[in-house]
């Protein structure tokens, strides 16, 4: 047993404690409990044994991939400004901003991500962020049921199917029922009859499959039975389509680490949450404001942020007391990079990149399943098992793509793939394919 006590400490607390041993202090657990012989672990090693051990092992990993997977998570270009500017150490802080008077740079920050993602959106209302995307979308859900006081759940098939997990999670379903809706061609049923038991309607603008739609018809019809209708938005799209606003969505979420943020192998990242000001009294998370001071002067602060979900514990209207501060300035500063041209710049590229490669592929008669909806995703049809797809083009250089079933593989293009990755990757795949 390992204790950082000196033997001096170690008799004062024996003392106090009016025991002999370090063993006494477990005397009341079952005798089953206890492990007699103690944890069979190997002999200690030091420092930098540990950091030879830990490189050997991550040596192994295949690195320098060119990405074409994507699935909410997608290697785009980040600018050395955002990664310059989130790593001054104004920002590297794990200090919550609670005393605005010493807090205002972060604040301010935080206010203006805020105002970007309300425009990129076209929503009235958002907050300081959330975890990511998938608990995002979970919160949009209780926020749904708490303004409905109703118990069943409309979601789409398209959505993506970590969110589907973390919404199974969340959300009880012994208390709610949730209704995942068949896509038909890949895209929700245009014909779908929603009901006035439903609390909410969620869909994702891309479906997960890459094909996108209009889908301000089906959210009037929601609407219309008294539905909260949340919108998962791909944010890097929102220069060329239609935004969820403007389709008249309630709540709008997604996963921002596209904007502002690293892959860094699946983490941190940072979910967006923009909603009406009728929701504002339900919004997880914190709210920042613009005010004024003693002095008539421009400040920032916390506006909104329900105690209640400190201490309320499970009546509570949401798990989330926090945000992820760095990676919300991240998007800020990804978005006034980029301004309005950039992001349109950045979907339109992706697209027509996405565009030439599907076309690449049709010409080498490779199966795609949604050519004509899809936007910069899309799955194609593989004749082996897609597993073997994926190591096979790991050798050729490339992160072929995600695994959408054993015969099918989601492929993702962004503005960062160029031409000649393009037609490397139509070659490789078709060598891959026929071996």
């Amino acid at each position: 047993m390992f204790v950082p006590h000196s033997d001096i400490d170690l008799k004062k607390i024996y003392e106090e404690l009016s025991i002999n041993s370090l063993s006494d202090l477990f005397s009341h657990l079952p005798k089953d409990l206890i492990l007699e012989n103690g944890v069979d672990l190997p002999e200690s090693i030091s420092e930098l044994e540990a950091i030879e051990y830990f490189e050997t092992i991550s040596q192994r990993n295949t690195q320098n991939l060119i990405c074409f997977a994507g699935g909410g998570h997608y290697d785009v270009y980040l600018p050395h400004t955002v990664k310059t500017l989130t790593m001054r150490p104004e920002f590297m802080t794990s200090y919550t901003p609670y005393q605005a008077e010493i807090s205002q740079g972060i604040l301010q920050a935080l206010f203006e991500f805020q105002s970007l993602v309300c425009d990129l959106t076209e929503m009235e209302l958002a907050n300081a962020s959330l975890y990511d995307g998938a608990t995002s979308i979970a919160e949009a859900i209780s926020v749904a049921i708490n303004k409905t006081k109703r118990d069943e759940i409309v979601i789409s098939s398209g959505l993506h199917p970590n969110c589907k997990e973390v919404i199974n999670t969340l959300i009880d379903n012994q208390k709610f029922n949730i209704k995942y809706i068949d896509l038909d061609d890949f895209h929700f049923p245009k014909d779908y009859e929603f009901s006035e038991n439903d609390a909410a309607f969620v869909v994702s603008y891309p479906h997960y499959e890459g094909s996108a739609e209009d889908l301000s018809e089906l959210v009037t019809k929601a609407k219309d039975k008294g539905l909260v209708t949340i919108c998962y938005v791909d944010p890097t799209l929102l220069g060329i389509l239609k935004t969820p606003g403007n389709m008249g969505f309630d709540i709008v979420v997604a996963e921002g680490q596209s904007i502002g943020t690293p892959l860094s192998f699946g983490g941190p990242t940072v979910g967006w949450f923009a909603t009406k000001k009728e929701y504002a009294r339900l919004v997880p998370g914190r709210i920042i404001g613009e005010s004024r001071d003693s002095n008539n002067l421009k400040s920032y602060v916390m506006t909104l942020r329900a105690r209640e979900q400190d201490i309320r514990r499970e009546k509570a209207s949401s798990n989330i007391c926090t945000n992820q501060t760095l990676n919300a300035i991240g998007s800020a500063i990804h978005l006034c990079w980029l301004g309005p041209e950039g992001i349109y710049s950045m979907g339109y590229q992706a697209m027509q990149k996405a565009n030439y490669l599907k076309n690449r592929m049709k010409e080498e008669d490779i199966e795609i399943l949604n050519h004509k909806s899809s936007i910069r995703e899309f799955i194609i049809k593989t004749p082996k098992n897609s597993d073997l797809v994926i190591e096979g083009m790991a050798d050729e250089g490339f992160l072929a793509g995600i695994k959408y079933d054993d015969n099918h593989l989601l492929i993702a293009v962004t503005e960062k793939r160029t031409k000649q990755e393009l037609d490397s990757y139509v070659d490789s795949i078709k060598k891959v394919l026929n071996e």
